[in-house]
């Protein structure tokens, strides 16, 4: 079932529907219905949740508005449970409409602690017995997950978050209203958005809902306000960008910054996503080409993982958003999961974007689970992957593929599984390079050929500290972004790599890298001593 088709389906005689929506759109949503009912079914709209005191009518008022007006009939007894009592007040209900019961689904909810037998048996009796009436009913409310019984009884649906063409409309009405709000108040309002900058300020507000949107012009509004009147313009554009990140990040997403570092080698990896590029364009999805659906990067720690996923979004040239699902992980039965449905929900609302998931196999492996969360919440995203073609492209680490779920490694779940593995030598040179530079420090390049040469089991995480850990050395001996081979060695030998100290697990990893590809071209492995250097001034 679709939004858009509701009321059609409450016409032909299904008499009860459940509609996710999220809770900033709840009253929105209440307010299309009951236009909506009002119009296609000419029936009265009535709501209920369990912190309204009494049953209410929905009205429209004459500016547009929402008005609640309490049904005088309504009279539940003082020791009545208020839910069983809003159901039995329905059954025996002489009239029609369409009646909004919010937040009844954890009583009706899979699993739920709260599910309660005696109003699951009352939704199915009043399922049969409201097919020949005019009476319907619409579950309102967010994580909806209903009981096995009523699965194929109640058509689900969910409010899906506005797109870009339908922000923009609501920027300019609301921009409108706002304006003749001031206007009313003798306040300057001036609206300086040319078509263009309001495209960009619409897509910037990708992932919002229409009334957070609202909420968001408000504040501004207020915030503008001076002795000149208001302004907005385009400068108002990085504003909702800050808003949204605060709004995801309380979602367990966060907005990723464009990549600072750049990572070294990976060349397989690099050339293959480069590759990719241009199917994210508007010319290859007017040709139907199918969209990427993403890549797992597996390999030891501190091979450069993380570096690599924020490199992805600059390659691809795609909004980055980071999908932290420990923060996602609720108390109650159904939260977590219902987390992780809205955040890659809003994903799909932002798509094209690159949504990274860092250390999934903790997440997923299921290890001292025994409600079976992992499982749901894997579920979620394999269908998520499957069946979603707006151009989200999933880029995945993992530190140990083995506590992962076969059905997560198989071939068609990701478009490749890359094997990152620590760098080669030349990578180590390039690494080594890269951080160097960071510190504004440039070494002659058989300076860094000779260090690469041995630290042979190095990975990207510890080369980034032999830098900076040189850095400093020079620095405290007065020699500041003057680091010397023999810098370089001094602190190499502090360093023991994990690849030593944990040689077991790399080795593990590299048998299951096998059956991936890897994301660097083999090299012949060669060991050179620190004499085949030309070096010079080594203090």
């Amino acid at each position: 079932m679709n939004l858009s088709n509701i009321f059609s389906t409450l016409d032909s005689q299904i008499p009860i529907v459940a509609l996710e929506v999220l809770s900033p759109e709840e009253a929105t949503i209440i307010q299309w219905l009951t236009t909506t009912a009002q119009e296609k079914l000419t029936l009265p709209v009535y709501f209920w949740n369990l912190g309204v005191s009494a049953l209410e009518q929905c009205l429209i008022a004459v500016d547009g508005g929402l008005v609640f007006k309490p049904v005088p009939d309504y009279k539940k007894p003082p020791l009545a449970d208020p839910l069983i009592f809003v159901f039995d007040y329905i059954n025996s209900f002489d009239g029609a409409g369409v009646f909004i019961l919010g937040d009844v689904h954890p009583f009706i909810g899979k699993n739920s602690p709260q599910l309660s037998w005696d109003i699951l048996t009352r939704v199915k009796n009043l399922y049969h017995r409201l097919k020949p009436t005019e009476k319907r009913i619409i579950f309102l409310g967010q994580n909806i997950e209903l009981h096995e019984s009523l699965v194929r009884l109640i058509p689900y649906c969910e409010v899906p978050l506005p797109l870009v063409e339908q922000i923009e409309e609501h920027l300019n009405s609301y921009l409108q209203y706002l304006l003749e709000s001031a206007q009313e108040q003798e306040v300057q309002f001036t609206v300086s958005l040319a078509a263009e900058e309001r495209e960009t300020l619409a897509r910037a507000a990708l992932g919002l809902t229409l009334e957070e949107i609202s909420d968001f012009l408000r504040l501004t509004v207020k915030e503008r306000l001076s002795s000149n009147g208001i302004v907005i313009d385009a400068t108002v554009t990085p504003l909702v960008v800050k808003y949204k990140t605060r709004l995801l990040a309380q979602m367990g997403i966060e907005l990723g910054k464009p990549a600072t570092i750049p990572f070294g080698g990976l060349d397989l990896l690099r050339e293959w996503l480069q590759r990719r590029r241009r199917l994210f364009t508007q010319q290859a999805r007017l040709l139907h080409l199918p969209q990427p659906k993403g890549v797992l990067l597996a390999g030891p720690p501190g091979t450069g993982k993380s570096i690599v996923a924020k490199n992805i979004a600059t390659i691809l040239n795609l909004p980055l958003l980071q999908l932290d699902i420990a923060s996602m992980l609720g108390s109650l039965v159904g939260e977590s999961e219902g987390n992780v449905r809205r955040a890659l929900k809003t994903a799909q609302a932002i798509a094209p974007c690159i949504l990274w998931i860092d250390e999934i196999e903790k997440a997923l492996s299921g290890q001292g689970d025994t409600s079976g969360v992992s499982q749901r919440i894997l579920g979620n995203i394999l269908t998520f992957m499957s069946e979603c073609t707006a151009g989200v492209f999933v880029v995945a680490t993992c530190n140990d593929p083995s506590a992962l779920p076969s059905e997560l490694k198989r071939k068609g779940r990701f478009d490749e599984l890359f094997f990152v593995d620590l760098p080669t030598e030349p990578e180590r040179s390039q690494i080594l390079s890269i951080h160097l530079q960071r510190f504004g420090i440039t070494v002659e390049d058989e300076y860094l050929e000779a260090i690469a040469a041995n630290t042979v089991k190095f990975s990207g995480a510890e080369l980034e500290t032999l830098a900076a850990e040189a850095a400093l050395l020079a620095f405290d001996q007065g020699r500041p972004q003057q680091v010397t081979l023999g810098d370089l060695e001094t602190c190499r030998n502090s360093i023991t790599p994990l690849a030593v100290q944990d040689a077991a697990a790399v080795e593990r990893m590299r048998d299951w890298a096998k059956a991936a590809r890897p994301a660097s071209s083999a090299i012949a492995v060669t060991t050179k001593s620190l004499k085949t250097a030309r070096f010079r001034n080594l203090n």
